[in-house]
């Protein structure tokens, strides 16, 4: 029994050796490649590296560690590749891809190959720079292309180009998902655009020129700049609609209010006081008190924007009185805070511009 495990106390050293001998001399050398040939490209880049290793038919197999990270930082692509000689031939090519990298400046990434746990064979770096094409907006939206009154009758897409390119304008409505993107119903050759922002107008108009439904629609700037494959851009969502709220105005004599809001005390003593006469007077002092105009408009009518015809500035100082309004309500506040000192605000009219649906 003794002698048994001698023997494979022996044999166990044996193969501890054998797993730690010095590799024997090979003539492994790797080169790193981008697609295109490229050492430059555009957001989003997700690769990939094409790794070729060459070597010798007696050469021993081999793990390759390969990484990818902005020069000089932290790795956050790391592969591994096993090369065997006796069952493979030379060269042989593997690749990396990785997720998606954007950026909003130029920035430089390498790729490293090297025998795992021993120094660098091949190192390549590429420059990633912004997306070439960008929507920045597009406005109106919605808009209304099928009234053709001059009032938003088309919608301005502002895009910008890092770099000189070859540009469409692409529209599609939405998925079967509610999404980005269907086929193509407008596809515009813009030529040839300088970097830089630019513009294109849409009519509403599909390729053969009829108006499009109303509903949702995707624009994408398709860009090539004969370098790099080409690209497109985000998409940008934009409505054609055939109602649009259009405005009207309405007033009244400012004592035609409907009510006067609770006196807020500021101070010790402070009170409020409103008058009806010719206009309407609203005195203040060390107090807050807001009056109300309701305007009888419909469920889908809505003011815009109120004002009052102030028949005196004279002790009503902007910084002590505030004009709103709600949905369908307007009003004006004093709120006169300084112990000592008055608010005596003067209205004349009270006039509100309302907006209303208007159909196409």
């Amino acid at each position: 029994m003794r002698a048994r495990f001698l023997m494979l106390g022996t044999t166990m050293a044996l193969a501890a050796g054998l797993l730690t001998a010095a590799p024997a001399a090979a003539t492994y050398s790797a080169g790193i490649s981008f697609p295109g040939g490229n050492t430059e490209f555009y957001s989003p880049f997700a690769g990939p590296a094409s790794i070729q290793f060459d070597f010798d038919a007696g050469d021993p197999s081999q793990v390759f560690r390969v990484r990818v990270r902005p020069v000089g930082g932290p790795a956050f692509k790391t592969r591994y590749f096993s090369i065997n000689p006796t069952t493979q031939t030379s060269p042989q090519i593997r690749q990396v891809s990785w997720d998606a990298l954007v950026t909003r400046t130029d920035k430089p990434y390498e790729v490293l190959v090297n025998p795992d746990g021993q120094p660098i064979i091949a190192q390549a770096s590429f420059i990633l720079q912004p997306r070439l094409v960008s929507i920045v907006s597009a406005a109106p939206t919605p808009f209304f292309p099928r009234i053709d009154d001059g009032y938003k009758d088309t919608t301005s897409v502002t895009f910008n180009l890092v770099a000189d390119a070859d540009v469409q304008a692409r529209v599609s409505p939405p998925n079967f998902a509610g999404r980005c993107c269907g086929a193509v119903v407008r596809n515009v050759d813009l030529g040839n655009l300088s970097a830089g922002s630019n513009n294109w107008v849409w009519d509403g108009r599909n390729n053969d020129g009829a108006n499009l439904a109303k509903g949702d629609y995707f624009v994408r700037i398709w860009a090539h700049d004969g370098i790099v494959d080409p690209v497109l851009s985000k998409s940008r969502k934009v409505t054609i609609a055939r109602t649009y709220r259009a405005t009207r105005t309405k007033s009244k004599t400012a004592s035609a209010y409907h009510h006067v809001g609770p006196v807020t005390p500021l101070v010790l003593g402070g009170d409020c006081i409103v008058f009806r006469n010719d206009a309407l007077q609203i005195l203040c002092q060390g107090a807050r008190v807001s009056v109300y105009w309701r305007w009888g408009l419909s469920a889908a009518e809505r003011i815009e924007r109120a004002r009052f015809g102030l028949t005196t500035l004279n002790g009503c100082p902007r910084s002590i009185r505030k004009i709103g309004h709600t949905k369908h309500e307007s009003s004006f506040t004093v709120n006169e805070n300084l112990a000592g000192a008055s608010g005596d605000c003067h209205l004349a009219t009270a006039k509100i511009t309302y907006s209303y649906p208007q159909a196409s």
